[in-house]
């Protein structure tokens, strides 16, 4: 009749071993063992096994031995129940961990299927006989687990000990510099000799060091006279920009001269027309160009402006009027001017990023104070510029009140987008 081996593998956090092989071994009666059967757990960590071998023929004592990283291990020795028909081991945990499995073995009285008296006291003699040997290997299992503690103890105070102490390698390192550091000594001790024994030729040195550094320093007093490169490259190009500009203007002249001596026709002002929300943007872009090209040039940075424009308004007053030239601006009668004043910060914030605000919107502000208009744009504080307007005489009610803005409302807004506010100001 065939034993059914049965066992529940789990590992030590109670996780089920799946797929994993194990074997059965039954001792004999000169204390080897013997394979009797093999097996696989299945996903759910559950092992069954059969064998036609008969207890009879062995020791009751099994030994299930389970594969855990590719190495063979002891998993159980005693059984939760034990009979010709089955040997369930119930729930196994197994470690990862190499450990040594020592355990004391539950001996278990196999009835003979069928036997005699004879057989029977045979049987029982053998089974006093193997209870004496199992005590004795229990108490040789519990002198070598003691010697095995004691030595592992020992191991460890050792590699504590072998790693507080330096290596060869640093042994050699330091006697490498000690003997270069003795050298170095040495020459250090020749060298004073040297100079003690020449104190002439140490003075004829320092001497000549003297001279030296009293030419360096007539060189620097001279080159701290010259201008730089970089300097005269910049007048280089004040030179070409202001030729060019004398240029335009004689033909300006020119073609104006050419005009009044045909006929003497009005010369017509040429102007355009931009809105004052851009022509601040331009000048802020401005501005910033003219710092960036200054670092370039001479190491100097822009970090604040103020603007004072004068400005004529179009025909529509929320738009102003930009002349092409000076002399079209000299026929403008002065009581047609308005003042533009605003401050532009390009103090360096650093260059950390901000994050990306891709779903942002500008708000619709015209109209608000300053202080509503932040609470409104609550967290664009590092995007927000202030400029403020002059408002006319006929538009007296508009004073700290929001009457420009850009972008427009419902413009999506990204995390470099500049948002210029303009506050109107009383006259």
């Amino acid at each position: 009749m065939a034993i059914k081996i049965k066992a529940a593998l789990r590992n030590s956090d109670n996780k089920a071993l799946g797929s994993t092989d194990a074997q059965l071994f039954f001792y004999t009666l000169n204390g080897g063992t013997k394979l009797i059967a093999s097996g696989r757990s299945s996903a759910n960590g559950a092992l069954t096994m059969s064998t036609n071998t008969r207890i009879s023929d062995f020791l009751p004592r099994v030994l299930l031995k389970v594969k855990l990283n590719n190495k063979w291990v002891n998993a159980s020795n005693t059984p939760k129940s034990y009979s010709q028909a089955t040997i369930d081991f119930g729930t196994v945990k197994l470690s990862s961990e190499p450990v040594l499995t020592l355990a004391t073995t539950t001996l278990h009285a196999i009835p003979a299927v069928t036997a005699g008296a004879t057989a029977v006291a045979a049987d029982t003699n053998k089974l006093r006989l193997l209870e004496t040997q199992n005590l004795k290997l229990t108490n040789e299992t519990k002198n070598l687990t003691e010697q095995l503690k004691s030595k592992e103890k020992a191991r460890k105070s050792l590699e504590t000990e072998l790693q507080s102490r330096p290596t060869v390698q640093m042994l050699n390192a330091e006697k490498t510099q000690v003997r270069d550091l003795t050298a170095q000594l040495k020459a250090r001790d020749e060298r004073i000799t040297q100079l003690e024994r020449g104190s002439g030729q140490l003075s004829e040195i320092s001497r000549q060091l003297e001279l030296k550094e009293q030419q360096r320093k007539q060189l620097e007093v001279e080159l701290n006279k010259r201008p730089t490169v970089e300097m005269l490259n910049i007048q280089k190009g004040l030179v070409t920009d202001l030729k060019g500009q004398l240029k335009l203007k004689d033909n300006r002249i020119a073609e104006l001269e050419e005009r009044i001596s045909r006929g003497g026709a009005t010369v017509p002002i040429k102007s355009t027309t931009v809105k004052s929300e851009d022509l601040i943007f331009s000048t802020s872009q401005a501005i910033s160009r003219a710092s960036d090209k200054l670092v370039k040039q001479g190491g100097y940075r822009i970090s604040k402006a103020s603007v004072d424009l004068k400005v004529v308004a179009s025909a529509n007053h929320t738009d102003l009027m930009l002349f092409e030239s000076a002399d079209d601006l000299a026929r403008i009668p002065s009581n047609c001017f308005g003042n533009v004043s605003f401050d532009i910060d390009l103090t360096d914030t650093g260059d950390t990023e901000t994050p990306a605000a891709t779903d942002l919107t500008m708000p619709d502000v015209t109209g608000y104070t300053r202080q509503l208009a932040e609470r409104k744009l609550d967290g664009l504080q590092d995007q927000l510029f202030w400029y403020e307007q002059q408002l006319s005489e006929k538009d007296p009610f508009s004073a700290g009140q929001i009457i420009r803005q850009h972008p427009k409302a419902n413009t999506p807004l990204q995390p470099d987008t500049q948002i210029i506010l303009i506050i109107g100001v009383g006259i």
